[in-house]
């Protein structure tokens, strides 16, 4: 009912014929109105309150990305860009957030050693980084953990050539990525990162880097997204595992780990990590996607490291098991985990079989790991099903926190006497 209707129909004079049987009525309109602007009162003391909460707890620097807002992947048919006329003024605008990524080692030569010199930090590779936050003071950059691993010191180039020292914030070798911090600001600006599950198949991308070293600093090369969601193996310093990647055929050379690869926004929608190196192989490169490198970049400052839970088990593929070797341990299948040892009384025995993992297959070490990387936290329980002496079992298993591994086999991970 509208204002003007309540006021007619309740509005009746004296003279009236019907004021006899009038009865006043409940004011429901004002009471309404009174309850709306009551609550909207409310709602804006809370969101005041929230909001005066959320500026008096400020982030941790360096724990947070500047996150683009554009809608697309950044690729549309006519290849036009929501913010440059052309590729090169996109170019010219991302290069000063790429940067070259020093690796320094010591090197201890025999003359060294017998005249009691101390060893001299050295060039022990290049690769690539990415920054994505500046402040006042300080920089925060992002790259593989590959290409900083066993350095004793790290450099970093930036756009205009300058050289500054870097200090390490966290590193992980299961999903290859590091944070380092530099003091140095000028000159310098943080990449936005786009959405990487919005990247399509098709998508004009610009892989910006350091390919062979800093000789070929600034480089850039562009391709397409040849697929925007892979799962692959790859082989780190924590061991062999899948992992979620983006596919694409812009050039990825020794040198370009770490490095960006922007839409035409430029925008990040991967950190180019690998690529298949094989003389009858062209154009198949992988990135980690940005919404993975943004979590990472998260924890790593935070905490330093990625809490991960650890099964506690040494594992061996079956497939990788000599068959003179299944004989002698009673083993008749193909797919499947072995238990080649057990961390501790979790109602695991050795020579069980894995055969599933909460319900699901598993034929390989790497769906295990995987499952729990993905779905687990420490202190939390899967149930493991297992073949033992014949029998099917069902085992729940307590996970913990798996050891910061940064070498390439660990315990937790292939343990195989057989090679």
């Amino acid at each position: 009912m509208s204002e003007n209707n309540y006021k007619e129909n309740t509005n009746y004079s004296v003279s009236s014929p019907h004021a006899r049987r009038y009865r006043p009525k409940f004011p429901w309109f004002k009471t309404i109105i009174v309850a709306l602007i009551a609550g909207i009162i409310g709602a804006l003391i809370v969101f005041g309150i929230a909001k005066f909460i959320d500026h008096t707890l400020p982030e941790k620097d360096g724990a947070k990305v500047n996150q683009s807002h554009s809608n697309s992947g950044g690729n549309t048919l006519d290849g036009k860009s929501d913010k440059y006329n052309s590729v090169n003024q996109m170019i010219h605008d991302v290069s000063p957030a790429i940067v070259g990524v020093v690796n320094m080692q010591k090197v201890n030569s025999l003359e060294d050693f017998l005249k009691g010199r101390k060893s001299k930090s050295q060039e022990a590779g290049v690769g690539s980084g990415v920054i994505y936050q500046k402040n006042k003071n300080n920089a925060y950059i992002v790259t593989n953990n590959h290409v900083i691993d066993g350095a004793n010191k790290i450099k970093v180039q930036l756009h205009n050539s300058k050289q500054v020292d870097a200090e390490l914030v966290g590193k992980d070798a299961t999903t290859d990525l590091a944070v380092l911090k530099i003091n140095s600001t000028s000159g310098i600006k943080a990449i936005q990162f786009a959405d990487s599950t919005k990247v399509k198949t098709g998508d004009s991308v610009f892989a910006m880097g350091n390919p062979l070293g800093l000789e070929f600093a600034n480089s850039v090369t562009s391709g397409i997204i040849s697929a925007n969601e892979r799962t692959i193996d790859a082989n780190t310093a924590n061991g062999s595992h899948k992992v979620n990647v983006i596919q694409t055929d812009a050039a990825i050379n020794p040198g370009n780990s770490g490095g960006a690869l922007v839409d035409l926004n430029g925008n990040l929608v991967g950190l180019n990590s690998m690529k298949i190196a094989n003389e009858q192989v062209e154009g198949i490169g992988f990135a980690i996607p940005s919404k993975e490198v943004e979590q990472t970049i998260k924890q790593l400052v935070e905490k330093g490291k990625i809490i991960r839970p650890s099964i506690g088990l040494g594992l061996i593929n079956l497939e990788e098991i000599p068959e003179d070797y299944k004989d002698h341990l009673h083993v008749d299948k193909d797919k499947g985990v072995y238990v080649a040892k057990v961390d501790n009384a979790n109602g695991i025995k050795e020579g069980d079989i894995i055969t599933q993992i909460d319900g699901k297959k598993v034929e390989k070490d790497t769906d295990i790991r995987s499952y729990l990387y993905e779905h687990k936290k420490p202190g939390e329980s899967v149930k493991l099903t297992v073949e033992r002496d014949g029998e099917t079992k069902t085992v729940s298993v307590k996970l913990k926190e798996q050891k910061s591994q940064n070498h390439k086999k660990s315990f937790t991970e292939d343990l195989n006497p057989f090679e």
